[in-house]
């Protein structure tokens, strides 16, 4: 009775043992239906060992019921890791495409036809163009001077203000930077808690602990939204995390990394000189070694799989400096023989350009990695460009300047005199007044020099543009209007001693729009004027908007589909949970009611044989 009748109890009791573990489980699934990150529980059974009857050659097994193999979660971990992947990639262009459209509101609208809006960038240089056609016909017009300086000043007050969003919008962006720093941390200290609490479940390898196995693979998936993330499964239920090539998680510890001060980093200063302008821009970089987390020398791409994460997706956007027109290299002029009749004078010039254009390529491989790539820091340096060009193309015309032999042979730039106007009116009638000034720096120093020609005189020396002197530079950050000109334009230097207008200046001034001057890229060879200038590189800027959406919605959909094929694996389907749950109460009932009849035959048996 013992090996027969009791055990057949026994079948009947794990039986329902069994099936109360299911309905437990089909609960918890309907429970966590809505619950972001859950993934569904399934019950495995398998027989219990059997019992053996009988010796030698004459063994029998008799089943004694069923038990719970596990309660494994179902995922697909190869949907999980191309998921993770392609949610990388496209939460980097979504954090570009985003900087795109945020700065592209600074310049007001993009399409350049019937604007009327005064704050739109375009509109205000066609009407500074509008004011100097004006002032060309009328120069001596104490109106449209009047007219020509206040649009003047306009001008440079809209290029100041999109300057200083542009810096803002920099700021924010590192504010943003140092919060997903932040984040990192924390996602990581959370995953090895969880590596923790996973591991002194599992170790009796009686249960799975499937709830903090989903709680840590949400947390995986917010971290591989931020960077590039691989994940190594360890045999002990535990993993390890490492992030763009590092570890951040291992077995009971984490790797911290931390925002630090672009200019704090003497690497940084000493390979790439971020230190102008840039002392609050924060990087990422690794707590223990103060290595970076990005190889900033590598530009991100699809090609070598580096375009992933939101956070390079900010740093790519903002740049590590605030930029201006020298950080674009400016290609030298090549001397062409037949324009000299001096042949050691042609060599002379191409052994100077020789050295130039070799530091023309140095900088414009500077460009190109350090430059062009970052979102903000190349509009910022376009747009200066346009604005210096701008400036100081007015500021010549109205001061020319010439070049002097001194007496030791030297050169230097003074203020051409004869070729420059003057004011109109009596106790205006001197050159030299330019109309853009450097805030802390004249244009001119008077000195007494002595030329080549043995002659003493006192000039008007040109203070050149230094570029590694910020206040030296006719840069947007450093320029006003000349408030002489603003209070009184009569003061603007178009006229001749004859009280005539100096029409030829004023020309020169108009003609101006017309000269091609730059390229929008150091990489493009098609020269612009102003107007076409600031259209290619709105443009430009355009295209990057453009290409960067394109990728984030391509992105989008491969998520989606992605994450459909996870949850058609991982997902929680009520109904088939319902169903279970009918199968798993009828096999409960079943099992209750083979134990009564059991039971019942036992008694039978008992009383039986009792008599």
């Amino acid at each position: 009775m013992s090996a027969g009748t009791m055990g057949r109890l026994s079948i009947g009791v794990t039986a329902l043992q069994t099936n109360q573990y299911a309905l437990n489980t089909t609960a918890h699934n309907l429970t966590n239906t809505q619950t972001d990150g859950y993934s569904r529980q399934q019950v495995m059974l398998t027989d219990r060992e059997y019992n053996k009857l009988g010796k030698d050659y004459n063994v029998q097994k008799a089943g004694i019921g069923v038990t719970t193999a596990e309660i494994r979660q179902v995922r697909d971990s190869f949907a999980d890791i191309a998921y993770r992947g392609e949610t990388g990639r496209m939460n980097y262009y979504k954090a570009e495409y985003e900087a795109v459209t945020e700065i592209e509101n600074y310049f007001g609208k993009m399409d350049v036809v019937n604007q009327n809006d005064s704050n739109d960038f375009n509109t205000v240089l066609n009407d500074f163009w509008t004011s100097m056609q004006e002032l060309q016909k009328e120069s001596n017009s104490i109106v449209t001077r009047s007219s020509f300086i206040a649009t003047a000043q306009h001008f440079l007050d809209r290029s100041k203000e999109i300057r200083s969003s542009l810096i803002e919008y920099q700021r924010n962006l590192n504010y943003e930077i140092e919060n997903q720093i932040n984040r990192i941390n924390e996602i990581a200290k959370t995953i090895r808690e969880l590596n923790e609490h996973v591991l002194a479940t599992e170790a009796a390898k009686i249960e799975n602990a499937n709830d903090y196995r989903d709680a840590r693979n949400v947390a995986l998936d917010e971290l591989c939204s931020l960077v590039d993330t691989e994940i190594i499964n360890n045999a002990d239920g535990t993993i390890e995390v490492y992030i763009e090539g590092r570890c951040l998680v291992t077995r009971g510890k984490t790797y911290d990394v931390e925002a630090v001060k672009v200019a704090n980093n003497q690497t940084y200063q000493d390979k790439y000189g971020f230190t102008s302008d840039s002392t609050d821009f924060l990087m990422p970089v690794w707590k223990d070694d103060q290595h970076a987390l990005f190889n900033i020398d590598v530009v991100p791409n699809a090609n070598n799989d580096t375009d992933i994460g939101s956070l390079k997706g900010l740093m790519m956007s903002r740049g590590y400096f605030v930029s201006d027109y020298t950080d674009v290299p400016q290609k030298p002029d090549k001397p062409l023989e037949e324009d000299y009749t001096d042949p050691a004078e042609y060599q002379a010039d191409m052994a100077q350009y020789e050295i130039d254009h070799k530091q023309y390529l140095q900088d414009l491989d500077y460009f190109n990695k350090y430059v062009e790539p970052y979102t903000i820091t190349n509009l910022m340096a376009q747009f200066d460009v346009l604005i210096n060009a701008m400036a100081t193309g007015m500021n010549d015309v109205l001061c020319p300047n010439k070049e002097v032999t001194l007496s030791d042979g030297t050169t230097v730039k003074v203020l051409d005199e004869e070729a420059a106007g003057i004011g109109m009116g009596d106790g205006n009638e001197y050159a030299g007044t330019e109309l853009f000034v450097r805030i802390n720096q004249p244009r001119y120093t008077e000195q007494t020099l002595t030329l080549a020609d043995g002659t003493t005189g006192t000039f008007k020396v040109y203070n050149e543009e230094d570029p590694n002197s910020f206040y030296s530079l006719y840069t947007i950050g450093n320029m006003d209007i000349n408030m002489d000109l603003a209070q009184e334009p009569s003061l603007l230097p178009l006229s001749r001693n004859s009280g005539e207008e100096a029409q030829d200046v004023a020309d020169k001034l108009l003609a101006l729009w017309d000269k091609k001057f730059a390229t929008v890229s150091p990489n493009s060879l098609v020269e612009c004027n102003f107007k076409d200038y600031f259209a290619g590189t709105i443009d430009e800027l355009s295209d990057r908007g453009y290409t960067y959406n394109s990728m984030a919605e391509t992105q989008q959909q491969t998520v989606n589909d992605l994450d459909n094929l996870r949850q058609q694996v991982a997902g929680v389907s009520s109904d088939e949970e319902l169903s279970n749950l009918v199968k798993y109460q009828h096999a409960y009932n079943a099992a209750s009611r083979y134990i009564t009849t059991v039971a019942e035959m036992i008694e039978h048996l008992i009383n039986t044989l009792g008599r």
